[in-house]
């Protein structure tokens, strides 16, 4: 007698490093995560924080091969990628998007771009919002978006702390490069301050809606033009 053989569930790859700012040596975030299947309630596997010292998509890919490893996971069974695509810190997101997009292409998987905001809303609770959430600041600016509930929010743009007072605000969610006069602002507003959580284990919930894209479209969401480029056309046009 022929025993079928089992089908494992397809296996959901999460990779989660857009803004490294919102971890910290005492509590870090975990970047990689490992799902059995791709359903909103699929079991989670495993995840790790990226180990010290990682550094470029060498580094990235060794921990991914070291999860799987742990877990037993074949890379052929990765049949999704979800990855946070910013707006966040151009080197780190272009890191994460390239290794998504390299391996989506050479698995044949599926791959999901979940905007960042969008995974640091599914780590709110409904008595913060509707919440800013704050990305790539700098300057005196900041990128935000509103989380009107967790996992909904509806992206603002780059804006100054003047625009504060307008947007009827419960919170504020922010790392530790908040320009002091957000800070400021929101403390004058009443407003609580909560610490930004960017963790790939809040990517499966986050990625809920939307729809897998062509893996060499994948890019970056940048919150400003990076200044590498802005030099760049500076120097075409002298």
């Amino acid at each position: 007698m022929n025993t079928p053989e089992h089908t494992p569930s397809p296996i959901t790859l999460g990779i989660e490093m857009s803004n490294p700012s919102s971890t910290s040596a005492d509590s870090p975030a975990h970047a990689i995560a490992l799902w059995s299947g791709s359903n909103h309630d699929a079991p989670l596997l495993d995840s790790s924080p990226m180990p010290k010292g990682t550094r470029g998509s060498d580094g990235v890919m060794r921990a991914i091969e070291l999860i799987c490893e742990c877990n037993g996971v074949r890379p052929g069974s990765i049949a999704r990628i979800l990855v946070s695509v910013g707006p966040g810190g151009y080197t780190a997101l272009r890191i994460a998007t390239t290794t998504a997009k390299m391996l989506a292409h050479t698995l044949g998987a599926e791959v999901i771009p979940v905007p960042s905001a969008l995974v640091a809303s599914t780590a709110l609770t409904p008595g913060m919002c509707p919440a800013l959430i704050t990305l790539a600041s700098k300057k005196g600016k900041t990128h935000a978006s509103i989380a009107t509930e967790p996992g909904t929010v509806n992206e603002i743009g780059v804006i100054g702390a003047d625009s504060l007072e307008s947007l009827g605000l419960g919170s504020i969610v922010a790392d530790t490069h908040l320009p002091e006069t957000f800070a400021q602002q929101a403390q004058a507003l009443g407003l609580d301050r909560h610490e930004l959580v960017l963790d790939a284990r809040n990517l499966l919930r986050a990625s809920q809606g939307i729809e897998p894209i062509e893996s060499m479209r994948l890019t970056p969401l940048y919150a400003r033009e990076p200044d590498a480029v802005t030099q760049w056309r500076a120097r075409g046009s002298r």
